[in-house]
């Protein structure tokens, strides 16, 4: 006998349904998160400021320009551990964590398939940004920074080198695969998904050349963690590729001012 529509048994799994697609709109804000809570810490920061000014008789006003970059980039560091607290926190009431967190020893096998995944990305995301750049007349966000203040090294080597491999790993890599894994998806359609909503997330702050030009480095660092079952072999990668990047730029800084 087939089920009757309004019986228990079909209700069940419409309520079921319903609630997956509740928990993942969670956990899609979660993996977004990062941005928005960004925003806020900065609104704050910026109203203390004000406040602190005021109440010490000084006239209320922005800071310079690049100091208020800088403080954009450390209150995405900021949103990025908070999201990724508020991802343990749910996690755990789903039972995920420990899918989420996997981070595990790195294997010989693993830290190979990891540098050729650097490799790749390396040579691919320049080729890539500099086609789209010519062929669009898109450039990048330009985010100028001051590389002979020791401050502003701190931060953005605190925000890309540290910060943000960690961080995107555990909420792309770890949350976003595990929940749409748990919902029936298969490795393919993560991994397509993954990719496209990475790179988009990254349009807004690094502009549409690498934003587009970041689907490399989603495909490199998915194919990672669904072929390891792992978060180190990505983790690694992405820590190579944001550090070779950042650390360029104040090494040719340095010997430019030296020759």
């Amino acid at each position: 006998m087939s089920q009757t529509e309004g019986s228990p048994a079909s209700l069940n799994v419409i309520s079921r349904s319903g609630f997956e697609w509740r928990q993942s709109i969670i956990a899609l804000m979660l993996v977004l998160a990062p941005m928005a809570l960004a925003v806020i810490v900065m609104a704050m920061g910026l109203a203390v400021w004000a406040v602190w000014l005021i109440v010490h008789g000084a006239r209320a006003e922005l800071p310079s320009p690049p100091s208020v970059r800088l403080c954009g980039l450390l209150s995405y560091a900021v949103g990025s551990w908070l999201a990724v607290a508020l991802a343990w926190v749910w996690t755990a009431c789903q039972g995920l964590r420990s899918d989420v967190f996997k981070f595990r020893r790195l294997t010989l096998p693993a830290i190979a398939a990891s540098l050729i995944g650097f490799g790749i990305v390396a040579v691919g995301v320049p080729i890539v940004t500099h086609w789209l750049t010519s062929a669009t007349g898109n450039r990048s966000q330009d985010v100028r920074i001051d590389f002979h203040d020791a401050k502003s090294v701190a931060i953005v080597l605190f925000l890309f080198v540290v910060t943000t491999p960690l961080t995107e790993e555990i909420l792309y890599r770890g949350l976003l695969v595990s929940w749409l894994r748990r919902i029936g998806w298969q490795n393919s359609s993560i991994l397509a998904l993954g990719t496209v909503i990475f790179a988009a997330n990254h349009i807004i702050p690094l502009g549409l050349v690498w934003g587009a030009a970041m689907i490399l480095l989603g495909l490199v660092t998915y194919t990672l963690r669904l072929r390891y079952d792992s978060l180190s072999p990505s983790w690694f990668a992405h820590t190579l590729f944001n550090g070779q990047l950042t650390l360029s730029y104040p090494l040719i800084a340095w010997l430019a001012q030296a020759n």
